[in-house]
């Protein structure tokens, strides 16, 4: 997993101060790393355009210009006047060494157009705001046509137009096929409305390796960790001398809409569970219910002398009897592992199990269930809205107050958070998922395969992360992302 930081200056302050590199070293360096993408991509007598701030993201695109001079037809626009020392400074040298600078109200829709590539040097990683000042409307309207072309587009450290909290302004974003981060990894990066934005997210190295620049102070100034696939581990069986028993009993809780139940049922037990029984205390399963079971899943109407793991919430319906059951055994069953998903996130009760036991127990909303679930938990009325853009914040806010407890927000980029006293809290972001994975059922599959790692001997933390990564890389294997089916994600999870 890589370190995800909100904010990189810091580091650059104490990079310089700790290994004596100075502005103009990083800057360099960070033109590089420009110079790099735009050169592996153009060809030599392309045309290329640098869209320019004022500030230190601006300074970047004059320093590229000047490297790029000569070998391509190099087109600066400032969009800005330069206001940083670095970029007035960047900008002289720039115009020193032939590059012609002109004001962004000077181009042309057929010279965007024309053009190769287009690198956006205008906002950096700290813009927080809307865009602002006399150009507002023409820089917009530049980037959305900018958007529409049909070459390459690159973007210094974070494409302007998302903010420092991975939130997008409603003017304009610029649009990348590859962003440079220069540093360290900006957890902007991946949030899930910037998803549509980065495209491929490459480090810029700025003159000392990557260990070096995020180690360079003192302070634990990473905010959360970006997941990647060698962190999955899958439930290999290692060992010969085993029974069905030795890889756990897990339940899945069945109830109003059973299909719920019975996909998650088929994931946990694809994904390893020794065995796996569809429980509904309050009505026996009938004929019809059974045609959507296989002949591997069992049922019962209570649960029996061994129980490693549970799964309640998915298509129980918003039926307080029931919930009620599963969480006093719950409450009576302590080293029972649980994955608390869909309809209990709208269950007042669900605020008591976790201030009793906390530990051990994964919740697994989408944004409306957490909606739902800040508020039963007495922590707040966010909107659907609210809890997307703001997730990373009311995801803390949650797991601060029960500690222990795994939450897990489903999303483009699905979040997981906890809070444990000693390491205070630790948010992990998976960026693997793909846009197969919005279908009824999708959710159903990630909670079975979450409980069959619990009932394997995983922890809270490690089966979401490796169930979440596990969910993402299966739709991998589906040529056509809208043909995911949750079945078919079912399947290709042996395929990992």
């Amino acid at each position: 997993m890589q370190k995800l930081f909100l904010d990189t200056r810091e580091l650059d302050s104490s990079c310089r101060s700790s290994y004596g590199l100075t502005e103009e070293i990083m800057m360099e360096n960070a033109a590089q790393a420009l110079e790099e993408q735009v050169r592996s991509f153009g060809k030599i007598g392309q045309k290329v355009i640098i869209l320019c701030g004022g500030g230190n993201n601006g300074a970047d695109g004059y320093a590229l210009s000047r490297r790029l001079k000569h070998d391509f037809q190099v087109n600066v626009f400032a969009c800005m006047e330069p206001k940083s020392s670095e970029c007035i400074i960047q900008k002289d040298r720039a115009e020193k060494c032939g590059v012609q600078v002109n004001g962004i109200d000077s181009i042309m829709v057929s010279e965007i157009h024309s053009a190769s590539i287009i690198v956006d040097c205008i906002f950096g990683s700290g813009f927080k705001g809307e865009f602002s000042g006399e150009k507002v409307e023409l820089i917009a309207s530049v980037i959305n046509d900018v958007n529409s072309l049909s070459g390459i587009r690159i973007a210094c450290d974070i494409p302007s137009g998302i903010r420092q909290d991975g939130t997008v302004c409603r003017t304009a974003v610029f649009c990348a096929d590859v962003t440079v981060c220069m540093g360290a990894l900006k957890s902007a990066l991946f949030s899930d409305e910037a998803k549509d934005f980065v495209g491929k997210v490459v480090l810029g190295n700025l003159g000392v390796s990557r260990s070096l620049y995020e180690n360079s102070n003192f302070k634990n100034l990473e905010i959360g960790f970006l997941l990647e696939e060698s962190d999955m581990e899958l439930p290999f069986r290692r060992k010969n001398f085993v029974n069905k028993g030795s890889f756990g009993t897990a339940y899945i809780a069945s109830g109003e809409k059973i299909g719920a139940g019975c996909i998650a049922a088929r994931a946990c037990l694809k994904f390893g569970a020794g065995l796996v029984t569809l429980i509904r205390p309050d009505l026996s399963f009938s004929k019809a219910d059974l045609v959507d079971l296989t002949v591997e899943i069992l049922t019962a109407y209570e649960f029996g002398e061994k129980v490693d793991a549970l799964a309640v919430g998915m298509g129980l319906g918003h039926n307080e009897a029931a919930i009620k059951y599963y969480y006093d055994f719950l409450k009576s069953h302590k080293n029972v592992k649980a994955v608390l998903d869909a309809d209990v996130c709208y269950s007042s009760q669900t605020k008591k199990l976790l201030e009793e036991r906390g530990k051990g127990c994964v919740l697994t909303p989408h944004p409306k269930e957490f909606s739902a679930l800040l508020k039963v938990c007495g922590l707040g009325e966010y909107s659907v809205e609210e809890c997307v853009e703001f997730r990373s914040v009311l995801m803390e806010k949650f797991c601060r107050a029960f500690p222990e407890t795994v939450l897990l927000v489903k999303g483009s980029n699905p979040m997981i958070g906890i809070y444990r006293e000693r390491e205070g809290y630790k948010m992990y972001i998976n960026p693997l998922g793909r846009p197969s994975l919005a279908k009824a059922g999708s959710g159903d599959v990630l909670s079975g395969m979450i409980c069959a790692l619990m009932a394997q001997g995983y922890d809270a933390l490690e089966s979401c992360i490796s169930g979440s990564l596990a969910h993402a890389l299966a739709s991998h294997s589906f040529k056509n992302d809208y043909a995911l089916t949750p079945t078919g994600l079912i399947e290709a999870v042996a395929n990992l």
